[in-house]
């Protein structure tokens, strides 16, 4: 399906340049068969609707030159008239008579319907405003603390007497960093639930601000924290995404007894005779099960479903063999749940046709255009693909002009030392251009930032590419070689030492390796070419006429 309808966007999607050229209103169009019409295709009607959808979908900008705008709607309307052409070609041929047009034609139109029906049963379906709202709140919630990681049990115990003992948590905190006895932070930082620990998440729900907490453990020691605020930073695309979570799932829950009334309606399994099924022994034997016609669920107003399909519905689901699956003892857990999904297929089918869904104009349309999809691509693989050829010394000349496209970018490994104030980086900037060994200024310079604090960028001597950098690391770095320091300044006013470990120059790509890559390029050039030509000829006998004017 993706193949065909990517062929078919070819050749509409050719010449245009990036920019959008404007949907197309009023004009005095004709109207055919209620449509307004853009152009026939000896007698079949370009709708300005399909004209117009066309024009929405391939668009990729503003643009602002009056007469490359109308260029680019002729441009537009020429390419539909082309495939127009092609499809009613491939039709005279019998193309669309083809079995696996006519099967894939068959399976999208049936889920199709089912998916119209589901679209129209919970379009209507809003999600509960105040349960946004409160599922929001605690999304956005941010909790403020200060906190002290112990490594000892006796040490944390320690810090929690003196507290109980009406000490002030920031002088106690202070005096056990000064001993280094654990590890914090004295300004505090704000957190949401999900960067919490599980153990410190459920100790700070139950606290108020200002309070201090108990020794809490986690796997790597014992901590103790103060809540010192919490607050709520509005962000609206999080929650329209709680708005569309709430909304997926009231839809999924509609959908559910949706489904289950259609089945007490038109449904009726035969319990015994399901539980008595064994698709795992070797007396009743999976290749038996295969022939049985006994029906396993009766649907009102249509033929059953027989333990054969059921049998045959589970074969085509698993991937790796009905022996593999014995084996593991998977058979009989899947057979309920293998009846449930055909069951599904099966009534919503059954709903939407009785509700005239499949006479509906858009329902229509929609499997009509994957036909024509499906169609076009046939006629190209089967009519214009065949004498589409490449030739090896067009490949390498290709190669040859265009040398920029295959090289493989310069890329660098670098480390990173981090620092909350210039002097300090420069500091240890001057002492490493010395000479000074990268680790021993790492362990002993001062004024270094936590590598691991939110926002920090990591430089950990894996490869990059410029375009892997942030646009002001790829400035300062840009021209250094093996060796060498940097200095950067980030938005967030922390300064990096850049130690360039190693810069591996730009090259290019060996032409055995790039020529995949070409042939595919100019394949598609070719056959995109072919299309077009052939097409011309089809208009040249064809009866066309536009209707659309400047």
């Amino acid at each position: 399906m993706r193949y065909y309808s990517w062929v078919l966007r070819i050749i509409l999607m050719i010449g245009l340049l990036i920019g959008m050229v404007g949907i197309v209103f009023g004009q005095d169009l004709p109207t055919i068969k209620g449509k307004k019409t853009v152009a026939t295709v000896n007698g079949e009607a370009i709708t300005l609707d399909e004209f117009n959808q066309e024009l929405a979908t391939i668009h990729q900008g503003i643009g602002r030159d009056q007469k490359a705008e109308k260029e680019k709607i002729s441009g537009l309307l020429r390419r539909l008239i082309n495939a127009r052409l092609i499809i009613q070609e491939a039709r005279r041929m019998g193309l669309d008579e083809l079995k696996e047009v006519k099967e894939r034609v068959d399976v999208f139109s049936r889920v199709t319907l089912r998916d119209e029906l589901v679209e129209r049963h919970v379009k209507d379906i809003k999600a509960d405003e105040n349960e946004v709202e409160r599922l929001y709140r605690e999304s956005i919630k941010e909790w403020k603390m200060k906190s002290i990681l112990f490594e000892k049990e006796e040490d944390a115990k320690e810090m929690e007497d003196a507290l109980k003992k009406g000490k002030d948590f920031d002088e106690t905190l202070k005096r056990f960093l000064a001993d280094k006895k654990g590890k914090g932070n004295e300004e505090g930082s704000y957190l949401k639930d999900k960067e919490l620990l599980p153990e410190i998440a459920e100790a700070v729900s139950k606290m108020k601000v200002g309070s201090t907490s108990s020794v809490v453990r986690i796997k790597t020691g014992f901590v103790i924290f103060k809540l010192e605020a919490i607050r709520f930073p509005d962000d609206l695309k999080v929650k329209e995404q709680v708005r569309l979570g709430i909304l997926q799932q009231k839809r999924k829950e509609a959908l559910a007894n949706y489904e289950k009334a259609l089945r007490a309606k038109f449904a009726k399994v035969k319990d015994q005779l399901l539980k008595s099924l064994n698709f795992e022994s070797k007396e009743q034997g999976f290749e038996k099960l295969l022939k049985d016609k006994r029906a396993v669920a009766e649907i009102k107003g249509e033929k059953p479903i027989t333990v054969s399909e059921l049998a045959e519905y589970m074969k085509q689901q698993l991937y790796h063999g009905v022996e593999r699956a014995v084996e593991s003892k998977r058979l009989n857990k899947r057979k309920n749940q293998s009846l449930d999904e055909m069951l599904q297929k099966r009534v919503l089918r059954k709903e939407a046709l009785r509700l005239g869904i499949d006479k509906t104009e858009d329902y229509k349309n929609k499997v009509k255009e994957y036909e024509n999809s499906l169609i076009f691509g046939a006629f190209v693989q089967k009519v214009v693909a065949p004498d589409v050829k490449l030739k090896e010394d067009e490949l390498k000349a290709n190669y040859d002009e265009h040398i920029k496209e295959y090289t493989y970018p310069e890329m660098m490994k670098m480390v990173s030392l981090v620092f909350g104030k210039r002097e300090d980086a420069e500091r240890a900037l001057v002492n490493l251009r010395k000479g000074a060994d990268f680790r021993w200024v790492k362990e002993n310079a001062e004024g270094q930032v936590d590598q691991n604090k939110k926002g920090i960028l990591v430089f950990d001597g894996r490869l990059l590419t410029a375009k892997d950098l942030p646009g002001g690391v790829s400035k300062v770095v840009a021209g250094a070689k093996t060796g060498d320091f940097r200095l950067y300044e980030s938005p967030e006013n922390h300064y990096y030492v850049l130690y360039v470990q190693e810069v591996i120059p730009s090259k290019p790509q060996p032409y055995p390796e790039a020529r995949e890559k070409i042939a595919k390029k100019i394949y598609n050039e070719k056959l995109t070419k072919a299309v077009e030509e052939y097409a011309e000829k089809l208009r040249a006998l064809s009866d066309v006429k536009i209707y659309l004017k400047d």
